[in-house]
């Protein structure tokens, strides 16, 4: 069966059976049944232990665990004795659907970018290797690999969506609640301080990318657009498309900003979030070396409007005392009053994420059909005002 969607896969992408081409979406990616696990990505065990005995003197895997599965791909952990110790790695897939990851190609500039970034963001938890797989289960010839994967250090610590759920569950704030927002927002007033030195030529481009890939990327607006249901009860069809255009027009006049380029995370969610008894520790730095910092600040910022309306049905409460300390220790102390033109177009994007039917299914549609309010008046706008967010989302 494996092989058979194989086959009708390559054909869609080639461009044969396009009438297949919806039917096998809807089945794979909206309902999620069997057809999207045979399209998950399988790293051979073999293949893995023969890649670190390439790079170790001595390796045994002695555990080969999988830990579980997302939208984008898999995790696995590896236990194995390297040189008579003891160590562990955890080993990230891609998947072959949606989000850009179509071709073997795909998959290896996602890895790759995430690797340099992982080693060049502060307090991010170590990437040790990208490699490719061949088809004899060689890992050295990129050039005949058909398949990759990373390798990272396992991280250890506390998600900040736990913290999240725990304050809308419990309805109250513990002692350090207001210091991680805090630290939150100053994490990224010292990331974004490293700005791009290339000559303008280089940084113009750079700048228009980062802006193209917010609405274009697989892993961004239309991307994540095109994994919803064909047919959503919260907003109509015309409205997805509205959103895409408004979002394009914005960005036509927002482009050539430049000057703003600076270092980011590119996914600055609560999932890559975690907290130990040290304290912060970051995953998951992905999609841009340089960008906008409205990326990283949105990124977070979204999920204390999206918690507020879980929780209390408007913007107010425990979470937009959060955010009000995020969002004015950030221009407080970098004095970014600019980020208000540029935030629009980012929260679009994480809104129609933190909207999605499939990702998050523990919401109301009435939470979905205020966010995507939320998405339209400030895209209206064109320029967003953190004490209008109550107007917004009506």
């Amino acid at each position: 069966m494996a092989e058979i969607i194989e086959r009708y896969y390559s054909a869609t992408i080639s461009g044969k059976h396009k009438y297949f081409n919806q039917f096998f979406v809807f089945s794979a990616i909206v309902i999620k049944e069997r057809w999207l696990l045979l399209m998950k990505t399988k790293i051979p065990k073999d293949a893995v232990e023969k890649y670190l005995k390439k790079r170790y003197k001595k390796a045994k895997i002695l555990e080969y665990k999988k830990l579980g599965s997302g939208w984008h791909g898999s995790g696995y952990k590896i236990t194995a004795r390297i040189d008579n110790r003891i160590k562990a790695f955890i080993l990230r897939t891609k998947n072959k659907i949606n989000f850009s990851y179509d071709y073997s190609s795909d998959r290896a500039a996602s890895f790759m970018l995430s690797h340099q970034l992982a080693n060049r963001t502060p307090k991010h938890i170590k990437s040790l290797d990208v490699v490719g797989i061949a088809k004899n289960k060689n890992t050295v010839s990129v050039g005949n690999c058909h398949e990759f994967f990373q390798l990272v250090e396992p991280a250890k610590g506390k998600e900040y969506m736990e913290d999240l759920k725990r304050i809308k569950n419990k309805n109250r704030l513990e002692k350090n609640d207001k210091e991680k927002a805090l630290t939150l927002s100053d994490y990224l007033v010292k990331l974004h301080k490293i700005k791009f030195k290339g000559n303008k030529e280089i940084a113009a481009s750079v700048y228009k990318r980062h802006l193209r890939d917010c609405i274009g990327s697989g892993e961004m607006l239309i991307g994540v657009f095109d994994t919803y249901p064909d047919k959503i009860s919260f907003a109509k069809e015309k409205e997805v498309t509205d959103i895409i255009k408004k979002s394009v027009e914005l960005r036509e006049k927002l482009k050539y900003n430049c000057q703003r380029l600076c270092r980011i995370h590119g996914d600055f969610h609560p999932g890559n979030i975690l907290w130990d008894k040290k304290g912060l520790i970051v995953m998951d730095a992905s999609r841009e070396l340089y960008g906008d910092p409205a990326d990283d600040l949105t990124s977070m910022a979204i999920n204390y409007i999206w918690f507020s309306l879980m929780h209390k049905g408007n913007f107010s409460g425990y979470f937009k005392e959060l955010f009000d300390i995020f969002w004015g220790n950030y221009i407080r102390k970098t004095k970014d009053y600019e980020i208000n033109k540029i935030a629009p177009l980012f929260f679009s994007f994480r809104g129609i994420v933190v909207a999605h039917p499939l990702f998050y299914k523990d919401q109301t549609n009435e939470t979905r059909r205020k966010i995507f309010n939320f998405i339209n008046n400030i895209l209206d706008g064109k320029r967003f005002d953190c004490k209008k967010i109550n107007s917004y989302i009506e």
